[in-house]
């Protein structure tokens, strides 16, 4: 008899003798909206389309996360980032900031992704790999000078927007450069790194250099891959256009960042595309939109760096508001398997993370199709997904969502 049990049992294990705790994963039976089916790896975080995905990431420059904070975004995002200098001032270093938060996150929801941040161009003194380069320690480490991108006419390191400027030209700068992302991943307990700013400032490279510059990206971000591993989420900011990033990379984020350059109708289309590409090669996505004050408005100089961000909080939270539908559709027309949204006007906890968004957590459903051009002549698309009727005109910048 327990023989003829054993039988059944192999015979019927999906259905009668598996654990009743064992379930097929939605993200195990995802397709592309090309049909191809998505086939997710093991440290990916569990995708599924009962609402709309989103993904955050956050800094406090003062302090660290206290409870309600850690709450809000665990029951809001299941892939998360903890930004630049996050632990700096509490704790010293931005790598035991991150592996603060990350035990903090996991010890509330253990299946919880999160990644630290890395930059590729900037020389931001947050980290112990980067501390040489402020200004007062920078004399002290002369070796650290030979990393950083010189003024022709003065030959000191340049600086751009307060910060030095790493020379990816320097294969001693991109091994060092790749060691440092790596430890900060396994020492700050992460489950991978974000890394931004992959442009190299070429153009502070003489022009017969702009290949090489590109190159040394490229190995920079092979090297980090290497050391990190398989089983190590690597997202590159605005990178998946490039052929050798698309194939090193994991996942990558849209960060639209310019209305004149990444905001455009055309831009708009080109990204739909390239997700679709994402997607059928298995890898994550990341849509990611700011709230935009009208150009000439008070909150404009706000947004643009000249004040500070944060002390308009209630203005910014309320435009947010009114302008998440437009963006929201812009995600929904391109969404793919392991898409994510993000939306805030700026990268300090207390610039979108916080907000309560009930679109976001309305039900949305599997997409039924690819998005549909309405008119070839025009800029009208429209997609239906299980619980949500999406249009947009990316030319006259309206949209409507009509939730069922």
């Amino acid at each position: 008899m327990r023989i003829q049990s054993l039988l059944l049992c192999v015979a019927l294990t999906a259905t009668h003798c598996a654990s009743p705790n064992l379930k097929v994963k939605e993200s195990d039976t995802l397709q592309t909206s090309n049909g191809v089916p998505f086939v997710a790896k093991p440290f990916y975080p569990d995708f599924n389309w009962e609402r709309v995905p989103v993904y955050m990431m956050f800094t406090h420059s003062d302090r660290l996360l206290n409870d309600e904070e850690l709450n809000k975004i665990s029951s809001e995002s299941d892939f998360i980032c903890i930004e630049k200098n996050h632990g700096l001032t509490t704790l010293g270093d931005a790598v035991l900031g991150l592996k603060h938060e990350a035990n903090a996150f996991k010890g509330i929801k253990p299946e919880i992704t999160v990644l630290g941040y890395f930059n590729a161009a900037r020389a931001f003194p947050f980290t112990r790999y980067t501390e040489s380069f402020r200004d007062e320690n920078l004399d002290q480490n002369p070796e650290m000078n030979e990393f950083l991108v010189k003024d022709p006419e003065t030959g000191k390191p340049h600086k751009f927007m307060t910060q030095y400027c790493l020379d990816v030209l320097n294969p001693d700068m991109r091994k060092w450069w790749s060691d440092s992302a790596a430890d900060m991943v396994f020492t700050g307990d992460a489950d991978g790194i974000f890394i931004d700013q992959m442009h190299g400032f070429a153009w502070l490279h003489p022009e017969e250099k702009r290949g090489d510059v590109r190159d040394g990206v490229i190995d920079m971000m092979r090297q980090l891959k290497q050391k990190i591993g398989p089983d190590k989420i690597l997202l590159a900011n605005n990178g998946a256009h490039i052929p050798e990033i698309f194939e090193i990379s994991d996942a990558f984020m849209f960060e639209h960042y310019d209305l004149k350059v990444t905001h455009t109708k055309e831009a708009l289309l080109n990204d739909w595309e390239l997700m679709e590409k994402i997607a059928d090669a298995g890898k994550i996505c990341i849509y990611r939109f700011s709230t935009e004050p009208e150009p000439n408005s008070h909150l404009a100089k706000y947004k643009g760096g000249k004040g500070r961000i944060i002390d308009k909080r209630d203005e910014f939270a309320e435009l947010s508001k009114k302008q998440l539908e437009f963006y929201l559709a812009l995600y929904l027309i391109g969404a793919q398997p392991y898409a994510y949204f993000q939306w805030n006007w700026a990268w300090n906890i207390n610039t979108g993370p916080l907000e309560h968004y009930p679109e976001l957590h309305k039900p949305l459903g599997k997409p039924l199709a690819k998005f549909t051009r309405l008119y070839p002549d025009k800029w009208e698309f429209t997609r239906h997904f299980e619980h949500a009727r999406v249009w947009v005109d990316t030319e006259k910048r309206t949209a409507k969502i009509d939730w069922k």
